[in-house]
Parts: C-alpha cells; sequence; structure tokens
C-alpha cells in the first residue's frame, strides 16, 4: 500500500515538473538567494563570469572589427555546440545546474553563453600576439584555451556546477572525475574555431588575420565559424586523434589527450623558432599589455584558486535537471563519430553508479524517488584529499597565469595597437 501511495505521488510530481519545464522552457529565472542557500559556490562562478565577459566585450569594441566579430562568432558557436549537446543523443551526457537565467528547458544557464566568448576571445587574442600564422596560431590557442577552462573543468564538477553521463564510453575515463575527452573537447574545438574565423577570412580576402574584409565577407566568415566549428573540430581533430587510436586500436584517453597535447606544443614551438620581427616587444618595459585581456586572466584564476580552497562541495544541494534516474536493466545503443555501435545504461542507476562527486545523502530516505525522473535533487560529497585538490587547481592556475603572462606581455602587439604605434 505505501509503495502504491509513493509511485502516486511520484507521477503527480513528474507530471508537475513537466509541465512547468515545458511553461518555462524558453526562460527561467531563479532566486539568486534560493542558490546561496543551497549552491554558493556556484552563484560565485556565474557572477564572476558576467564582468569576465563584459571585459572582452569591451576589448573587442574598442579593438576594431576583426575583434568584434571574433566575439560575435564564439557566442554563436557557444549557442550551437550546447544545442547539439543537449538534443544529438550521441553527446546528450551533461547536465548544467540551475542558474539564476536558464534557456531552453532549462538545460541552458546564461552565464554559460558569456563563458564561451571569454574563453575563445581571450585565448584567441593571447595566441595571436605571437604572430605566428593561422595553423600555429589555432594550436596556441587551442593550449591557451585548455589551460583556462581546465580549472573551471576541475572546480565545477567537484562542486556540481554540472554532472556527466555514468556509463557513457565516451567520458568514461577520468582524472578528478573530469573526462579526458572534455579536456580533448577544448583542445580540439578552440583550435578548430580559431582555424574556421581566420582561414576562412584569408580565404575570402587574402587579408591578415584582423585585417577586416568587406562586410559580406565578415558576416560570412562569422557564420561559417559558428556554425560549422563542431563539425569540424570533430571531422579534422576527434575523429584522427581520439576516436581512431581509442575505439580502433584501444589506446586509453590519457594516452590520446597527451598525444594532442603533445602535437599541439611541437607545432607551436616549430612555429616560434622562426617566428617573425615583431613577435617580441621591441623595448622592454614598453608592452601595453595591461588591458581588459589581462585582467579577465587574473581574475579567472584568481577565482578559481580561491574556490579551491574555500569551496564546501559536501553542503551542495543541487535540483535540477540530471541524468534520468530509472531501471538499472535498460541500455541504448548509438553509434559513434567513426559508425561503431556502443552502449550505455539508458538511466542512472541509483543502487549502482560510479560518479564520486555526487551521492544522495541530503535527500530524504538517502535516494531518487521511485520511477523515472530527469528532475530530482543530489549532493555534493567532501573531498578525499582537499590538498590534492588544492595543489592540483593551483597547480593549473600557475602554470596558465605563466602561459598567459608569455603570451600577452612578452609577445606581439594587438593589430589594432601595431597601427597605432606605427603612426606615432
Amino acid at each position: 500500500m505505501m509503495a502504491s501511495v509513493a509511485a502516486a505521488q511520484s507521477y503527480i510530481h513528474g507530471k508537475k515538473i513537466e509541465t512547468e519545464l515545458t511553461e518555462s522552457w524558453w526562460l527561467k529565472f531563479r532566486s539568486p538567494q534560493e542558490i546561496y542557500e543551497n549552491h554558493a559556490n556556484f552563484l560565485v562562478a556565474e557572477i564572476a563570469f558576467y564582468p569576465m565577459a563584459l571585459l572582452t566585450l569591451v576589448h573587442a569594441l574598442r579593438s576594431g572589427t576583426r575583434y568584434r566579430n571574433l566575439w560575435i562568432a564564439a557566442v554563436l558557436q557557444g549557442l550551437v555546440a550546447e544545442m547539439i549537446s543537449y538534443w544529438v543523443p550521441e553527446v546528450d551526457n551533461f547536465w548544467h545546474a540551475q542558474s539564476s537565467i536558464m534557456m531552453l528547458g532549462r538545460r541552458l544557464p546564461l552565464y554559460i553563453m558569456c563563458i564561451y566568448p571569454t574563453v575563445h576571445y581571450v585565448s584567441c587574442i593571447a595566441a595571436s600576439r605571437l604572430k605566428l600564422g593561422i595553423i600555429p596560431t589555432a594550436y596556441a590557442a587551442g593550449l591557451a584555451d585548455c589551460v583556462f577552462y581546465h580549472v573551471y573543468d576541475i572546480v565545477g564538477l567537484k562542486n556540481l556546477w554540472w554532472t556527466w553521463h555514468d556509463t557513457d564510453p565516451n567520458i568514461y575515463e577520468r582524472q578528478f572525475w573530469v573526462p579526458f575527452a572534455s579536456t580533448m573537447f577544448r583542445l580540439t574545438f578552440s583550435a578548430a574555431f580559431s582555424l574556421l574565423f581566420f582561414g576562412s577570412h584569408k580565404i575570402m580576402t587574402g587579408k591578415s588575420m584582423y585585417e577586416p574584409g568587406s562586410f559580406l565577407q565578415e558576416t560570412v566568415a562569422v557564420i561559417l565559424t559558428g556554425l560549422l566549428t563542431f563539425v569540424t573540430a570533430v571531422a579534422t581533430h576527434f575523429i584522427p586523434l581520439y576516436h581512431s587510436l581509442h575505439d580502433v586500436f584501444g589506446a586509453s584517453s590519457e594516452v590520446c589527450l597527451l598525444c594532442v597535447v603533445y602535437l599541439y606544443i611541437l607545432i607551436v614551438w616549430v612555429a616560434d623558432r622562426n617566428r617573425p620581427q615583431d613577435a617580441r616587444p621591441n623595448k622592454k618595459g614598453t608592452h601595453p599589455w595591461k588591458d581588459e585581456v589581462a585582467l579577465v586572466v587574473l581574475l579567472h584564476f584568481l577565482t578559481f584558486a580561491g574556490l579551491a580552497v574555500f569551496a564546501k562541495p559536501e553542503t551542495v544541494v543541487s535540483t535540477g535537471v540530471h541524468e534520468p534516474v530509472g531501471p538499472c536493466n535498460e541500455t541504448v545503443f548509438n553509434y559513434n563519430a567513426i559508425g561503431q555501435l556502443v552502449s550505455k545504461r539508458k538511466y542512472l542507476c541509483p543502487t549502482d553508479f560510479d560518479e564520486g562527486y555526487m551521492d544522495f545523502h541530503c535527500v530524504p530516505g538517502g535516494k531518487p524517488p521511485p520511477g523515472i525522473h530527469h528532475w530530482y535533487t543530489v549532493c555534493g560529497t567532501p573531498h578525499e584529499s582537499h590538498a590534492e585538490h588544492i595543489t592540483v587547481v593551483w597547480g593549473f592556475c600557475l602554470l596558465g597565469l605563466t602561459y598567459y603572462y608569455n603570451l600577452l606581455a612578452c609577445s606581439g602587439l594587438d593589430a589594432s595597437q601595431s597601427k597605432k604605434q606605427k603612426i606615432n
């Protein structure tokens, strides 16, 4: 009898949630006070990315046409990538926590649309100062993007800013619960973004990377970059550098990632050995590098260094859209990017899952509601070793600050600044 009542209540609750999700599909607001009470460190991150995105926009607006278009292309690419990730079953394998402003069926937080222009723009601008040309710049940007994003990947996952699919074979191999494929995604998609944005412009105009073309040419470059980065990255990078090695030859995801990192470093290093004269400051202390981009880099790494110390993941209560929970014995089959048939569980099995960054200890009864649900509550877990977490995050923060300092302060000028110096 009690089981029947619980099942009925669960069904009614599920129908209510489905109705609410449908009615607020485009836009849903959530009280920041509620987020602060249940998920305080998430609110800190959300608030931090809005001014960072604004600073990159200010830099783009004052720097010229190509810079503005780079920023717009990053926003468009982010929107396309997120929508593909939500609605293509083969890559629908993560779920964001509920921020103060949610969109698209409560799958897309607004602050995520600030991350794309922040990370893409900052990494491309920094890499461009090496003056190495389109191809080496793309791989330098990929490395810059990766180190910028990786601290967010580690800290964010531990604090339940999103959750991953438990049994998806593409993201099964992890380090600190971060899939190696996620890091590969940032490396390859950033490189593809840069190659498309600057490469399409070069083909259409024959001009240098930041010399503007006509309005039509610039519009086409932005649209191509925004729409095609995902498929280009998969076709030119993910398939040969990940799926071929991992799915055909059985190499681990970690080995695939290391191969890509080494390859990118080699390409950039060889190109920098033959750098042009304007790839370094003319006089020490005269480089105008203390701008909005440098401030974003500093804010980003200091924010995440602080969160690594002070965030308390064990206090997090995250209610929202997650991997659907349900029967443990149902399996779905999909084709991966090279046409192989792979399988994964259709639902998160509440009694047999391996996601050490979350559990159900804060939920009444210590388990999710019975039945099939995609809206439910998960709970954060304490650090296995807080000292190790701090060491890893601070290590990547130090690496990122060092890399960006050398790109921004010890390399050439932005194209707009170079022209001003020549005029003066």
